[in-house]
Protein backbone atom coordinates (compact mmCIF):
# COMPACT_ATOMS: atom_id res chain seq x y z
CA UNK A 1 0.00 0.00 0.00
CA UNK A 2 1.11 3.37 -0.63
CA UNK A 3 1.85 6.52 2.04
CA UNK A 4 -1.21 8.26 0.12
CA UNK A 5 -3.82 4.99 0.00
CA UNK A 6 -2.70 4.63 3.73
CA UNK A 7 -3.83 8.29 4.70
CA UNK A 8 -7.30 7.75 2.97
CA UNK A 9 -7.43 4.78 5.38
CA UNK A 10 -7.16 6.39 8.30
CA UNK A 11 -9.02 9.54 7.16
CA UNK A 12 -11.54 6.93 6.92
CA UNK A 13 -11.04 5.71 10.40
CA UNK A 14 -10.78 2.03 8.38
CA UNK A 15 -7.20 1.06 9.83
CA UNK A 16 -5.73 -2.63 10.56
CA UNK A 17 -4.85 -4.19 13.20
CA UNK A 18 -0.92 -4.31 12.88
CA UNK A 19 1.02 -2.28 10.04
CA UNK A 20 4.10 -2.17 9.02
CA UNK A 21 6.28 0.75 7.67
CA UNK A 22 8.86 0.02 5.33
CA UNK A 23 11.24 1.69 2.54
CA UNK A 24 13.68 4.58 2.66
CA UNK A 25 11.65 8.21 2.50
CA UNK A 26 11.79 8.82 6.27
CA UNK A 27 10.39 12.02 6.40
CA UNK A 28 7.45 11.27 4.45
CA UNK A 29 6.70 8.05 7.11
CA UNK A 30 7.32 10.97 10.06
CA UNK A 31 4.94 13.13 8.40
CA UNK A 32 2.25 10.26 8.19
CA UNK A 33 3.16 9.44 11.90
CA UNK A 34 2.45 12.66 13.14
CA UNK A 35 -0.71 12.87 11.43
CA UNK A 36 -1.76 10.03 12.76
CA UNK A 37 -1.14 11.55 15.93
CA UNK A 38 -3.46 14.53 14.74
CA UNK A 39 -5.55 12.54 14.40
CA UNK A 40 -5.98 11.27 18.50
CA UNK A 41 -8.46 13.40 20.23
CA UNK A 42 -5.79 15.97 22.13
CA UNK A 43 -7.70 14.95 25.65
CA UNK A 44 -6.23 11.27 25.77
CA UNK A 45 -3.28 11.94 22.92
CA UNK A 46 -0.82 10.73 25.77
CA UNK A 47 -2.41 8.04 26.93
CA UNK A 48 -3.70 6.39 22.60
CA UNK A 49 -0.87 7.40 21.06
CA UNK A 50 2.27 5.77 22.40
CA UNK A 51 5.35 5.93 20.92
CA UNK A 52 7.97 2.88 21.90
CA UNK A 53 11.75 2.64 21.20
CA UNK A 54 12.98 -0.59 21.10
CA UNK A 55 16.30 0.23 22.08
CA UNK A 56 15.03 1.23 25.85
CA UNK A 57 11.14 -0.99 26.12
CA UNK A 58 11.20 -4.51 26.10
CA UNK A 59 8.54 -6.37 23.82
CA UNK A 60 6.32 -6.96 26.95
CA UNK A 61 6.17 -4.16 27.94
CA UNK A 62 5.24 -2.52 24.52
CA UNK A 63 2.85 -5.63 23.55
CA UNK A 64 0.93 -5.02 27.24
CA UNK A 65 0.64 -1.18 25.50
CA UNK A 66 -1.02 -2.65 22.13
CA UNK A 67 -3.40 -4.82 24.25
CA UNK A 68 -4.69 -2.00 26.39
CA UNK A 69 -7.90 -0.22 25.58
CA UNK A 70 -8.88 3.35 24.89
CA UNK A 71 -10.21 5.41 27.74
CA UNK A 72 -12.60 6.72 25.52
CA UNK A 73 -13.38 3.57 23.60
CA UNK A 74 -11.55 4.95 20.13
CA UNK A 75 -8.39 3.60 18.63
CA UNK A 76 -5.23 3.37 20.47
CA UNK A 77 -1.99 3.44 18.22
CA UNK A 78 1.63 2.20 19.55
CA UNK A 79 4.38 2.49 17.03
CA UNK A 80 7.34 0.28 17.58
CA UNK A 81 10.80 2.58 16.61
CA UNK A 82 13.93 1.13 15.73
CA UNK A 83 12.96 -2.52 15.57
CA UNK A 84 16.51 -3.75 15.32
CA UNK A 85 15.19 -7.78 15.92
CA UNK A 86 13.59 -7.38 12.33
CA UNK A 87 17.18 -7.01 10.88
CA UNK A 88 20.36 -8.93 11.03
CA UNK A 89 21.42 -6.22 13.56
CA UNK A 90 19.07 -7.87 16.42
CA UNK A 91 17.19 -10.60 18.27
CA UNK A 92 14.86 -11.04 20.26
CA UNK A 93 14.57 -14.12 23.09
CA UNK A 94 12.74 -17.29 22.28
CA UNK A 95 9.61 -15.95 24.92
CA UNK A 96 10.01 -12.44 23.45
CA UNK A 97 9.68 -14.06 20.22
CA UNK A 98 6.47 -16.42 21.15
CA UNK A 99 4.61 -13.85 22.67
CA UNK A 100 5.12 -11.42 19.59
CA UNK A 101 3.80 -14.19 17.48
CA UNK A 102 0.73 -14.50 19.77
CA UNK A 103 0.25 -11.21 19.24
CA UNK A 104 0.49 -11.18 15.68
CA UNK A 105 -2.14 -13.81 15.27
CA UNK A 106 -4.62 -12.24 17.82
CA UNK A 107 -4.16 -8.38 17.96
CA UNK A 108 -6.67 -6.17 19.62
CA UNK A 109 -8.84 -4.90 17.11
CA UNK A 110 -10.12 -2.17 18.76
CA UNK A 111 -6.04 -0.64 18.55
CA UNK A 112 -3.43 -0.49 15.73
CA UNK A 113 -0.11 -1.92 16.30
CA UNK A 114 2.86 -0.18 14.11
CA UNK A 115 6.47 -1.15 13.55
CA UNK A 116 8.28 1.81 12.02
CA UNK A 117 11.09 0.12 10.26
CA UNK A 118 11.74 2.73 8.01
CA UNK A 119 15.23 2.75 6.58
CA UNK A 120 15.60 -0.71 7.91
CA UNK A 121 16.55 -3.47 6.18
CA UNK A 122 14.57 -6.70 7.03
CA UNK A 123 16.03 -10.25 7.26
CA UNK A 124 13.40 -11.80 4.94
CA UNK A 125 14.40 -15.22 6.67
CA UNK A 126 13.46 -14.83 10.16
CA UNK A 127 10.01 -16.35 11.29
CA UNK A 128 9.39 -12.76 12.66
CA UNK A 129 9.51 -11.16 9.31
CA UNK A 130 7.60 -14.21 7.79
CA UNK A 131 5.02 -13.83 10.46
CA UNK A 132 4.75 -9.57 9.90
CA UNK A 133 4.54 -10.35 6.43
CA UNK A 134 1.35 -12.59 6.65
CA UNK A 135 -0.47 -9.95 9.62
CA UNK A 136 0.49 -6.53 8.82
CA UNK A 137 -0.72 -4.28 5.85
CA UNK A 138 2.76 -2.89 4.72
CA UNK A 139 3.32 0.94 4.05
CA UNK A 140 6.21 1.22 1.54
CA UNK A 141 7.66 4.88 2.17
CA UNK A 142 9.69 4.88 -1.27
CA UNK A 143 11.83 7.79 -2.09
CA UNK A 144 9.73 10.16 -4.01
CA UNK A 145 10.76 11.28 -7.61
CA UNK A 146 12.08 14.27 -8.67
CA UNK A 147 8.57 15.35 -10.13
CA UNK A 148 7.04 14.90 -7.14
CA UNK A 149 9.35 16.24 -5.23
CA UNK A 150 8.91 19.77 -7.32
CA UNK A 151 5.44 19.48 -6.85
CA UNK A 152 5.34 19.13 -2.70
CA UNK A 153 7.63 21.70 -2.72
CA UNK A 154 5.72 24.29 -5.39
CA UNK A 155 2.82 23.81 -2.86
CA UNK A 156 5.03 25.01 -0.20
CA UNK A 157 5.94 27.59 -2.07
CA UNK A 158 2.90 28.61 -3.33
CA UNK A 159 1.15 28.29 0.30
CA UNK A 160 3.31 31.14 1.46
CA UNK A 161 2.47 33.05 -1.65
CA UNK A 162 5.80 33.50 -2.67
CA UNK A 163 6.92 32.97 -6.63
CA UNK A 164 9.12 31.49 -7.47
CA UNK A 165 10.32 30.18 -11.33
CA UNK A 166 10.27 26.64 -12.27
CA UNK A 167 13.89 26.62 -13.37
CA UNK A 168 15.21 27.91 -9.73
CA UNK A 169 12.98 25.47 -8.21
CA UNK A 170 14.43 22.74 -10.20
CA UNK A 171 17.95 23.98 -9.52
CA UNK A 172 16.89 24.22 -5.47
CA UNK A 173 15.53 20.50 -4.68
CA UNK A 174 18.84 19.32 -6.88
CA UNK A 175 21.33 21.58 -4.86
CA UNK A 176 19.98 19.47 -1.98
CA UNK A 177 20.05 16.10 -3.46
CA UNK A 178 16.66 15.94 -3.75
CA UNK A 179 16.65 15.01 -0.01
CA UNK A 180 13.22 15.81 0.62
CA UNK A 181 14.08 16.28 4.73
CA UNK A 182 16.71 19.40 3.85
CA UNK A 183 14.27 20.87 1.07
CA UNK A 184 11.57 21.41 3.49
CA UNK A 185 14.52 22.40 6.47
CA UNK A 186 15.87 24.85 4.06
CA UNK A 187 12.07 26.26 2.91
CA UNK A 188 11.92 29.05 5.50
CA UNK A 189 15.35 30.90 4.74
CA UNK A 190 13.89 30.86 0.96
CA UNK A 191 10.44 32.20 1.93
CA UNK A 192 11.80 34.63 4.06
CA UNK A 193 13.89 36.05 1.26
CA UNK A 194 11.33 35.82 -1.12
CA UNK A 195 8.66 37.65 0.74
CA UNK A 196 10.72 41.28 -0.79
CA UNK A 197 13.54 39.65 -3.61
CA UNK A 198 13.52 37.53 -6.45
CA UNK A 199 14.63 34.14 -6.47
CA UNK A 200 17.41 33.72 -8.23
CA UNK A 201 20.03 31.04 -8.49
CA UNK A 202 22.54 33.28 -6.97
CA UNK A 203 20.32 33.70 -3.90
CA UNK A 204 19.87 30.30 -3.56
CA UNK A 205 23.26 29.69 -3.70
CA UNK A 206 23.98 32.63 -0.77
CA UNK A 207 21.37 31.35 1.26
CA UNK A 208 21.08 27.16 0.71
CA UNK A 209 24.80 24.86 1.60
CA UNK A 210 24.50 22.12 -1.15
CA UNK A 211 23.73 18.64 0.37
CA UNK A 212 26.98 16.82 0.88
CA UNK A 213 26.59 14.29 -1.39
CA UNK A 214 25.75 16.54 -4.35
CA UNK A 215 29.09 18.34 -3.98
CA UNK A 216 30.80 15.20 -4.11
CA UNK A 217 29.21 14.33 -7.51
CA UNK A 218 29.95 17.91 -9.17
CA UNK A 219 33.37 17.06 -7.85
CA UNK A 220 33.41 13.99 -9.42
CA UNK A 221 31.83 15.25 -12.72
CA UNK A 222 34.66 17.82 -12.44
CA UNK A 223 37.48 15.56 -12.50
CA UNK A 224 36.05 13.00 -15.09
CA UNK A 225 35.47 16.27 -17.32
CA UNK A 226 39.21 16.88 -16.51
CA UNK A 227 37.77 20.54 -15.36
CA UNK A 228 41.11 21.14 -12.65
CA UNK A 229 40.25 24.25 -11.77
CA UNK A 230 36.30 23.46 -10.62
CA UNK A 231 37.21 20.43 -8.88
CA UNK A 232 40.42 22.05 -6.79
CA UNK A 233 37.33 24.94 -6.26
CA UNK A 234 34.67 22.57 -4.91
CA UNK A 235 37.51 20.84 -2.35
CA UNK A 236 38.43 24.33 -1.54
CA UNK A 237 35.13 25.13 -0.34
CA UNK A 238 34.03 21.87 1.42
CA UNK A 239 36.90 22.40 3.69
CA UNK A 240 35.87 25.95 4.50
CA UNK A 241 32.28 24.58 4.95
CA UNK A 242 34.10 22.81 8.15
CA UNK A 243 34.18 19.65 6.05
CA UNK A 244 36.51 17.29 7.25
CA UNK A 245 38.94 16.10 5.04
CA UNK A 246 38.78 12.50 5.22
CA UNK A 247 34.86 12.20 5.29
CA UNK A 248 35.13 14.50 1.77
CA UNK A 249 37.76 11.91 1.19
CA UNK A 250 35.29 8.85 2.11
CA UNK A 251 32.37 10.35 0.50
CA UNK A 252 34.28 10.43 -3.33
CA UNK A 253 35.79 6.57 -1.80
CA UNK A 254 31.73 5.88 -2.11
CA UNK A 255 30.71 7.65 -5.27
CA UNK A 256 33.59 6.10 -7.50
CA UNK A 257 32.52 2.64 -5.78
CA UNK A 258 28.87 3.50 -7.14
CA UNK A 259 30.57 4.89 -11.00
CA UNK A 260 32.25 1.16 -11.11
CA UNK A 261 28.85 -0.45 -10.14
CA UNK A 262 27.15 1.89 -12.82
CA UNK A 263 29.84 1.35 -15.60
CA UNK A 264 29.71 -2.42 -14.95
CA UNK A 265 26.35 -2.99 -14.65
CA UNK A 266 25.48 -1.13 -17.75
CA UNK A 267 21.59 -0.38 -16.73
CA UNK A 268 19.13 2.25 -17.20
CA UNK A 269 19.25 4.89 -14.68
CA UNK A 270 15.60 3.11 -13.27
CA UNK A 271 16.86 -0.17 -13.71
CA UNK A 272 20.00 0.72 -11.75
CA UNK A 273 18.23 2.76 -9.31
CA UNK A 274 16.42 -0.64 -8.12
CA UNK A 275 19.16 -2.57 -8.47
CA UNK A 276 21.00 -0.85 -6.01
CA UNK A 277 18.66 0.21 -4.11
CA UNK A 278 19.31 4.02 -4.56
CA UNK A 279 17.30 6.95 -5.54
CA UNK A 280 16.63 7.32 -9.08
CA UNK A 281 17.89 10.88 -9.57
CA UNK A 282 21.43 9.01 -7.63
CA UNK A 283 21.36 6.56 -10.28
CA UNK A 284 21.08 8.97 -13.26
CA UNK A 285 23.95 11.16 -12.15
CA UNK A 286 26.10 7.59 -11.91
CA UNK A 287 25.03 6.68 -14.91
CA UNK A 288 26.35 10.26 -16.32
CA UNK A 289 29.47 9.97 -14.83
CA UNK A 290 29.89 6.82 -15.31
CA UNK A 291 30.13 7.78 -19.52
CA UNK A 292 32.64 9.86 -19.04
CA UNK A 293 35.35 7.40 -18.67
CA UNK A 294 36.59 4.29 -19.24
CA UNK A 295 36.59 0.98 -16.41
CA UNK A 296 40.08 1.34 -16.25
CA UNK A 297 39.71 5.17 -15.35
CA UNK A 298 37.13 4.86 -13.00
CA UNK A 299 39.15 1.76 -11.20
CA UNK A 300 42.39 3.75 -10.53
CA UNK A 301 40.81 6.61 -9.17
CA UNK A 302 38.70 4.54 -6.47
CA UNK A 303 42.35 2.43 -5.58
CA UNK A 304 44.34 6.40 -5.38
CA UNK A 305 41.67 7.46 -3.19
CA UNK A 306 42.02 4.45 -1.47
CA UNK A 307 45.64 5.17 -0.73
CA UNK A 308 44.81 8.55 0.28
CA UNK A 309 42.09 7.54 2.74
CA UNK A 310 44.93 5.24 3.92
CA UNK A 311 47.26 8.36 4.39
CA UNK A 312 44.83 10.58 6.03
CA UNK A 313 44.07 8.22 8.71
CA UNK A 314 48.33 7.44 9.43
CA UNK A 315 50.24 10.45 8.25
CA UNK A 316 49.94 13.87 8.66
CA UNK A 317 50.50 14.74 5.38
CA UNK A 318 48.31 17.75 4.30
CA UNK A 319 45.23 16.83 3.08
CA UNK A 320 45.39 19.72 0.00
CA UNK A 321 48.45 18.60 -1.56
CA UNK A 322 47.34 14.75 -1.36
CA UNK A 323 44.10 16.27 -3.36
CA UNK A 324 46.25 17.63 -5.96
CA UNK A 325 48.40 14.97 -6.47
CA UNK A 326 45.06 12.76 -6.89
CA UNK A 327 43.89 15.61 -9.36
CA UNK A 328 46.93 15.61 -11.24
CA UNK A 329 47.16 11.91 -11.87
CA UNK A 330 43.75 11.97 -13.21
CA UNK A 331 44.70 14.82 -15.90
Amino acid sequence: MTPNDFRKQFQHEQLPSVISFTGDEDFVAEQTITALENSVDKNFRSWDFVRANYNNQSIHEILADAATLSFNANRRFVIIDNPLFLTTKGSLEKSEETLLLNYLSHPEPENTLIFNAVGLTLDRRKKIVKNLANHAENIDFQPLSQREIVQVTKKRFNEAHISIADNELSYYVQRLGLNLRLIINNLSKLIMYGQNHLITKGSIDALVRPELTESAFDLVEALNKKQTEKALEIYKNLLDQGQAAIRINALLLSQYRLLLQAKSLSLSDDNLARKLHIHPYRAKLANRSASLEHFSEISNSYLNLADIDLKLKSTNLDPNLLFEIFVSRKI
